[in-house]
């Protein structure tokens, strides 16, 4: 029989005030103040012989020069190796635009963090420290459900979502609550830009939801797969009359699924019994290869350059929602596009360079890749998981863009580059024809994430 111990810890990492807000197009905006801290939490496992990490942070990206500095520093405080320590962001929008990865051209830290940068890898890596130091007997368990209705596919809208949520709940050994790690798949960009403050998402209102309901317990978020899945289901590229952006919406999603999560953590049965492992990968992966010549990009980079430069508002008006914001200001997709058809000419026979990672305990798992993955390949890693609870997580431990299905991407072979730049005509194929992987290769990520699994289930 196993040993099972877990620790938690939590630390505030809300950048400074007086600095741009947010990863969002067509405005120009300093914080004012904070709607809530910002945080980076971790969970550390242990079966007395193995030990694995979990840090979630508010943050847009966990870009791979934090994730290795994160990892080092944590071997150094508390001894555990790099590939039992997963770093994984919410995406959270309304957090600085940072630590975005070196793998996928058109994305530039914003200037101005410095200083908090330097200052990020040690806040984080201290968390891990704290729960590392707090580890106590405890009991761990997991349940899976459904939170309908509160999803949908922003890229095929007829399309259907995972909209499944799962919960990891880890107690004290009298039965008292000691953490929930909540997943789920949608992205954290309802609040938008009409915004003057950082502010954690719909994420902060799931975690008081919880924590009001479970006391001391600290809940920990875990974004899913979540490339073509936007919150609420009448949120799709091209659709003018979706519901706006609000704190209003943004409290009313957050608390419909701590609802949803403390029904499944209710559920979840939880023993003493619990083996940990982890272990990572690392993959090559071919870049896309697309039909634009280097001079037809240079061409329309140069007609781009040439348009008017516009003078952006401080926040958004009524009428601008992320829907339909490429249609409106198309300006501010063009140049993230055209340099990332440049860099995959430039650099076409570099591959991807990726790392996948499993977390297990007991009969749940944690599978994590660094892509923006749309829902569907993330539903099929999950459903040749062995494991009783399995979740598929995005954003983690770098950042390397968007990542369809291969059959998606032949619904965009052969758009000529004026017509594939067309946003009237071609936003709701956001996300596949900005990808950076040629087609094929996220049945490779799949298939490996699937092999990783196995292979934890069998104790190696």
């Amino acid at each position: 029989m196993t040993t099972f111990s877990a620790g938690v810890a939590c630390v505030d990492i809300t950048p400074p005030l007086g600095l741009p807000v947010g990863c969002w197009a067509a405005r120009r905006c300093l914080a004012q103040g904070a709607r809530e801290p910002l945080v980076a939490q971790a969970l550390v496992l242990s079966d007395g012989e193995r030990t694995a990490v979990l840090v979630t942070m508010d943050l847009v990206f966990a870009g791979r020069d934090l994730t290795d500095d994160v990892r080092a520093r944590v071997r150094e405080l508390t001894g555990i190796p790099p590939e039992a320590v997963l770093v994984h962001a919410s995406h959270n929008h309304s957090a600085p635009s940072l630590s975005r990865g070196s793998g996928v051209a058109g994305l530039q830290d914003a200037a101005g963090f410095e200083a908090y940068t330097a200052v990020l890898p040690d806040l984080v890596s201290g968390a891990v420290f704290a729960a590392h130091r707090r580890l106590a007997p405890a009991r761990v368990g997991s349940a899976v459900t459904r939170a309908p209705g509160l999803s949908g596919n922003r890229v095929r809208h007829e399309a259907p979502v995972d909209d499944s949520l799962a919960v990891l709940r880890v107690d004290r050994p009298d039965g008292s609550p000691l953490a929930a790690v909540v997943d789920f798949t949608a992205h954290p960009i309802t609040v938008g830009g009409i915004t003057t403050q950082w502010d954690a998402e719909y994420p902060a209102p799931l975690r008081a939801g919880v924590e009001r309901a479970l006391p001391g317990a600290e809940c920990l978020f875990v974004q899913g797969c979540a490339g073509d899945v936007a919150p609420f289901d009448d949120w799709w590229f091209g659709n003018r009359k979706a519901s706006r952006h609000s704190y209003e919406r943004r409290d009313w999603l957050g608390g419909k699924l701590a609802e949803v999560a403390l029904e499944a953590h209710a559920r979840a049965e939880t023993t003493a019994d619990a083996r940990v492992a982890a272990d990572a990968d690392r993959l090559e992966l071919r870049r896309r290869r697309h039909d634009y010549t280097a001079e037809e990009v240079a061409d329309a980079t140069a007609e781009w350059q040439a348009g008017p430069q516009l003078d952006w508002p401080e926040t958004w008006s009524e009428d601008v929602h992320t829907m339909t914001s490429a249609q409106q200001f198309p300006a501010s997709y063009m140049w993230g596009a055209l340099t990332m058809y440049a860099d995959m000419l430039e650099r076409a026979d570099i591959p991807v360079r990726t790392e996948i990672q499993a977390l297990a305990v007991g009969d749940s798992a944690i599978v994590a890749n660094s892509f923006e993955l749309f829902n569907g390949p993330g539903a099929r890693i999950k459903a040749q998981s062995p494991f009783g609870t399995t979740v598929a997580a995005s954003y983690t431990n770098d950042y390397l863009g968007y990542l369809p299905a291969s059959e998606d991407l032949d619904l965009v072979a052969g758009v000529p580059l004026d017509e594939i730049l067309n946003q009237d005509d071609w936003r709701w194929a956001y996300g596949i024809t900005n990808s950076n992987l040629d087609r094929g290769e996220v049945d490779r990520l799949v298939e490996a994430s699937g092999e990783l699994l196995g292979r934890l289930r069998d104790g190696a």
